[in-house]
């Protein structure tokens, strides 16, 4: 039985579409397999040296410890209200990132979300000033680590004197 012109449009699509996906298959059945990666015979992850981790089994602590919300307060309380961001009352968070080196030194410190207004000038002066960490380890090895935390400006009024 022979096919109408409608349908042969479309019996010659899928059968090119069966075409390529059977090459595809094929193609996928004879290429070279790909090594996996190294590791040690634990199977735990290999220390890179001059890689930066953004998660290690011990993150970098600050003197004292106290986790992430530590380095956020820290930040927070190293940052000064920009006079121009006063005076446009400029308010939201500002998102730096920062690495914390195998030393346990600040470095490569930049804004990834500014407000502007003086705002991200202001938060990056306050992560030059975190003093030196304890380093993060991977494998009991010092690893540099990178963090992104949010710093917030918010305008906040005294409550109203009493009379």
């Amino acid at each position: 039985m022979p096919c109408s012109p409608v349908f042969l449009p479309r019996i010659l699509s899928l059968a090119t579409a069966f075409f390529f996906v059977g090459i595809g298959f094929a193609a996928a059945q004879t290429a070279a397999p790909v090594p996996e990666p190294a590791k040690p015979g634990n199977g735990q992850e290999v220390v890179i040296d001059g890689k930066v981790y953004t998660y290690v089994e011990q993150m970098p602590q600050l003197p004292g410890g106290g986790g992430n919300r530590a380095i956020v307060n820290a930040i927070q309380a190293n940052v000064k209200y920009p006079a121009e961001a006063l005076k446009h009352a400029a308010q939201g968070r500002v998102f730096v990132s920062f690495t914390i080196g195998e030393d346990g030194m600040v470095r490569d410190s930049k804004i990834v979300k500014g407000i502007g207004w003086g705002c991200d000038e202001a938060v990056l002066e306050a992560v030059k000033q975190l003093p030196q960490f304890t380093p993060g380890t991977q494998q009991g090895r010092p690893v540099s680590v990178s963090f992104t935390v949010p710093v917030t400006f918010q305008i906040t009024m005294p409550p109203p004197a009493r009379k």
